[in-house]
């Protein structure tokens, strides 16, 4: 079956280029996760009231952001005085926007001192990156009575930063003599107080704001006391630690460039980066080998862009904008950009069948004899969807619009220790990986095609090799069109428009 192998050959070889990759691809982790502002609650049911434990853990990119926030006088250094004004201030936010009633009534809640006084640390974070780590206690200003044994109805919301990503957690528990029950909260964390993350931190957060219990009894338990803070579950990222290399000789920044090159290689081979479009639309236009170059390079180009354009927001507009938040937009707009290529593609492709139709009909009816009045028609290789150099940059932003998060961190890090050059060099090597793959990627799938062609020339007179050719466009745009639905309302998914499907 020639005219099969000829026409399904290339599409059968895009699939398999694209599935390999994604197929060797190990779990990597969302890139919002150097995003996150998490924030833990404990609330504690004692005999002297209600106590609430809270702890504020911020990621690389906000403590950056913070930082500058907290250093006041702008020289570059916050000084302890500095951090000391910052936390009491961070502290209060986090009071006032904190809820808590019993039996329906509001109850105020203070800043506890002495022992459980607030206090802020900085751990080290990805690329040496000072993280923001805030511990307080707030005790409600309510006890029972003594000898009390009536069932309370508590509740208890956080709102603080409604809009920030990150993980939230909330948990209830009583001190021995305090029976919690019907409680929507656990008794016992996840994560250690925000010290240690399950693997599914960065993919799919926990989200709890508000709990609710009821109680009865109650004694004078001591306080808990508290532990030290760690970053034992933080995500180790080998991209953003090139960046801290203690002796930069040419021997080291030569290594670490080969080394970004190949991360940057990597993260393009792991899914995304719009390489199922790519294989559809090299495919069913029948691209040559410097529309996969020049597809691979804007995909490239797009992306490292992006990063310096992020990295701008970051330092300078993220009182205006929040990073994180560009980043449902940036995926609403590649999808878009694929839906209508590919709605273009397919709308072109289906015209293209209805022309040949007609025109292979109209040769055919004549009211005369072939013999008598012979004319030049051949059943010549049906011709792919036309393709352009505007179609080729936009379908190049549509897959990499969306910046590395890894990557805008190297740069905040490298400004943080002064070697903004080398930072830069890094970024770029971690593009120039990217785009051997991506371009790797889009020549095999033409490579495939003309081996195809190659070995199962067309049948001119095959009236099932004019159907799978024909049928090639088409499909090729549709499978465009699938991907461009799937993602558009994944990225509604991310404004709860919509729910998320996957």
């Amino acid at each position: 079956m020639p005219a099969a192998w000829r026409c399904l050959g290339p599409i059968f070889a895009a699939c398999v280029l694209v599935a390999l990759p994604a197929a060797g691809a190990t779990a990597s982790a969302h890139p919002l996760g150097n995003f996150t502002v998490n924030r833990y609650s404990r609330v504690e049911v004692r005999g002297d009231g209600i106590h609430i434990r809270y702890v504020l853990d911020l990621a690389e990119i906000p403590s950056v952001q913070e930082t500058q926030i907290a250093d006041l006088n702008h020289d570059g250094v916050v000084s302890a005085d500095e951090w000391d004004a910052y936390r009491t201030r961070r502290v209060e936010e986090i009071r006032s926007n904190l809820e808590l009633a019993v039996d329906g009534q509001p109850v105020p809640l203070q800043t506890e001192a002495g022992a459980n006084q607030s206090r802020l640390t900085t751990p080290m974070g990805q690329a040496n990156i000072p993280l923001v780590r805030i511990e307080a206690w707030f005790q409600g200003a309510w006890a029972p009575s003594p000898g009390d044994a009536t069932a309370h109805a508590a509740t208890f919301r956080d709102r603080n930063e409604p809009a920030r990503l990150g993980w939230r957690e909330i948990v209830v528990r009583g001190d021995p003599r305090v029976v919690i029950s019907q409680s929507s909260a656990p008794a016992a964390d996840t994560t250690d107080e925000l010290r240690t993350y399950p693997e599914r931190f960065l993919q799919d957060p926990l989200d709890v704001r508000e709990a609710s219990w009821t109680f009865a009894g109650g004694s004078n338990a001591p306080a808990a006391t508290t532990r030290p803070e760690g970053t034992a579950g933080r995500p180790v990222d080998p991209f953003t630690s090139l960046v801290t290399a203690g002796d930069l000789n040419l021997g080291v920044v030569l290594l670490a460039l080969v080394a970004a090159a190949a991360l940057g290689g990597i993260h393009a081979a792991s899914p995304g980066h719009g390489k199922t479009v790519m294989a559809a639309y090299i495919v069913g236009t029948r691209g040559t080998f410097v529309h996969a170059v020049v597809l691979g390079l804007s995909v490239t180009v797009s992306h490292t862009f992006g990063v310096l354009v992020l990295g701008v927001i970051t330092l300078l507009a993220s009182n205006l904008i929040l990073p994180e938040q560009l980043y449902p937009w940036l995926t609403l707009v590649a999808a878009v950009i694929v839906l209508v290529l590919g709605t273009t593609l397919l709308v072109n492709a289906v015209r293209g069948l209805s022309r040949k139709q007609s025109a292979h009909a109209h040769s055919h009816d004549h009211g005369h004899d072939h013999d008598a009045h012979a004319h030049p028609h051949t059943h010549e290789p049906e011709r792919a969807l036309p393709i352009t150099w505007r179609s080729l940059f936009m379908l190049g932003l549509a897959g990499g619009i969306v910046p590395s998060a890894s990557a805008l961190v190297v740069l905040l890090s490298a400004l943080a220790l002064g070697r903004l050059g080398f930072g830069l060099l890094l970024i770029l090597a971690f593009g120039f990986g990217m785009a051997v793959v991506l371009t790797t990627t889009g020549v095999l799938l033409v490579t495939a095609s003309r081996f195809m062609a190659r070995y199962f020339p067309d049948d001119a007179h095959s009236p099932r090799q004019r159907l799978f050719s024909r049928a090639v466009p088409v499909l090729s745009a549709t499978i465009m069109v699938l991907v461009g639905v799937i993602a558009t309302l994944q990225a509604l998914g991310q404004f709860g428009i919509l729910p998320v499907l996957f």
